[in-house]
């Protein structure tokens, strides 16, 4: 059974372009180790399964990104 089952998504700087990382699939503590990076770069990220789409994680700025989609429907 493979534990590479994670997605690690995250927008572009502020091109909101959507980019997979180069390591998918990966393992969890991978994918939220590269979650951390990138949220310090303060890019929005999430990971989700590459199979259900089911999101493991969100950062604060995908969580108000979604928000704001949201919002202005």
């Amino acid at each position: 059974m493979t534990t590479k089952v994670w997605r690690l998504m995250y927008r572009l700087g502020t091109t909101g372009r959507v980019v997979g990382d180069a390591a998918n699939p990966q393992g969890r503590k991978s994918a939220l180790e590269g979650a951390e990076t990138i949220t310090k770069n303060g890019w929005c990220v999430w990971i989700e399964h590459h199979t259900s789409g089911e999101v493991l994680y969100q950062n604060p700025a995908e969580m108000a990104h979604q928000r704001s989609l949201m919002e202005n429907g």
